[in-house]
C-alpha cells in the first residue's frame, strides 16, 4: 500500500521491477551520438559537392550571361546600323517625292517643304524613321486626288506642244496628248473627281471633263460612247467612256489633256509621275 496525501493506493502490477544500468544508458548515448556525427559527416560531404556544383554553374552562367551580352550589343548595334540606313533611305524617297510634287507645281497644297537646314530638336532614328514614313504616305494619299498616268492603254502618238496639224500640214499648238489604242478600249478617271461636262465638239467628238481638287481639270476626247454623267463623283480608275474615233480624228485614239486654273499643261509630266511614285509607293506598303 502506499501513502499519498491521506490516500491509499495499490501497487501497480504493469510497473516493472527491471532497473536498467547507467553503463548502457551510456553505451547507448555514444552509440547515438556516433551515428549521428556519422550521418552529419556524410551529409556535410554532400552539402560540399553540391555547393562546388552550385559554383560551377554559377561560372558558367556567368559566362553564358557576358557572352549573351556581347551578342546583345552586337545586335543592338547591327539593329541601329539597319535602322540608320533605314532612315537614310527615307529621306532620299522623302526629298525625291517632295521634287515631284515641286516639280508638279503642288507644294502649296501639299504643305510646306522645307529645305534641309541646321539645328533643331534631336529625333532618336525610330522617331524618325515613323515620321517619315508617315509623312510619304500622306504624300501618297494625296496624289490621289491629282490626275496621274495613262486613262488608257496605248501607246502616245502624238505629243503635247507645237506640231504639224495632221489635216492642215501647218504648224499649230496641241493641248494635250493622242494615245492610239483598240477601238472601244476602256477609258478611266486619272484622279478622283467630279464629272463637270459631257457632249460632243466638232474637235473633240464626244468628251467628258472631270474637275479635281487643287485647281485640276482633266479632258478625254474622241469616245465612241461615255458612261458618265454631268455632277457625278468618280474614283480614280473608274471608267468613264471607250475610245473612239469621234470628232476631228484622223483613227481610234484618245485625245487627253491637264488643265490647272484654266491653263493646259503637259499630261507627259503627270504620266511620268506615277512610275516615278510607284516606286516609292510599293517601298511604303512592304513595310
Amino acid at each position: 500500500m502506499l501513502w499519498t496525501k491521506g490516500w491509499y493506493l495499490r501497487p501497480n502490477p504493469k510497473k516493472s521491477n527491471i532497473k536498467i544500468k547507467p553503463s548502457y544508458l551510456l553505451w547507448f548515448a555514444l552509440f547515438f551520438l556516433g551515428g549521428l556525427n556519422l550521418f552529419l559527416f556524410w551529409q556535410n560531404l554532400h552539402l560540399k559537392e553540391e555547393i562546388v556544383s552550385l559554383k560551377r554553374q554559377i561560372v558558367t552562367l556567368e559566362l553564358r550571361e557576358k557572352e549573351l551580352e556581347t551578342q546583345l550589343d552586337q545586335l543592338e548595334k547591327e539593329n541601329e546600323e539597319l535602322l540608320q540606313q533605314a532612315v537614310g533611305a527615307l529621306r532620299k524617297r522623302t526629298s525625291y517625292v517632295e521634287k515631284i510634287i515641286r516639280q508638279l507645281g503642288l507644294s502649296r497644297h501639299f504643305g510646306a517643304l522645307h529645305k534641309k537646314a541646321l539645328g533643331g530638336p534631336y529625333l532618336p532614328p525610330q522617331k524618325e524613321y515613323e515620321i517619315l514614313l508617315e509623312k510619304i504616305a500622306t504624300y501618297i494619299s494625296k496624289f490621289e486626288k491629282v490626275p496621274l498616268g495613262k486613262p488608257c492603254r496605248g501607246y502616245i502618238s502624238s505629243y503635247y506642244g507645237y506640231r504639224r496639224d495632221p489635216f492642215t500640214g501647218r504648224r499649230a499648238f496641241h493641248a494635250g496628248v493622242d494615245i492610239v489604242a483598240r477601238y472601244g478600249a476602256p477609258v478611266r478617271a486619272t484622279a478622283d473627281g467630279v464629272v463637270y461636262r459631257v457632249g460632243y465638239s466638232r474637235g473633240l467628238g464626244r468628251y467628258v471633263k472631270i474637275k479635281h481638287r487643287h485647281g485640276f481639270m482633266t479632258v478625254y476626247g474622241h469616245l465612241r460612247k461615255y458612261v458618265v454623267k454631268r455632277g457625278e463623283r468618280v474614283r480614280k480608275g473608274d471608267i468613264i467612256g471607250y475610245v473612239g474615233n469621234t470628232g476631228r480624228s484622223t483613227g481610234p485614239h484618245l485625245h487627253y489633256e491637264i488643265r490647272r486654273w484654266g491653263r493646259s499643261l503637259n499630261p507627259l509630266r503627270f504620266i511620268r509621275a506615277e512610275r516615278r511614285l510607284a516606286k516609292v509607293a510599293k517601298v511604303v506598303s512592304a513595310r
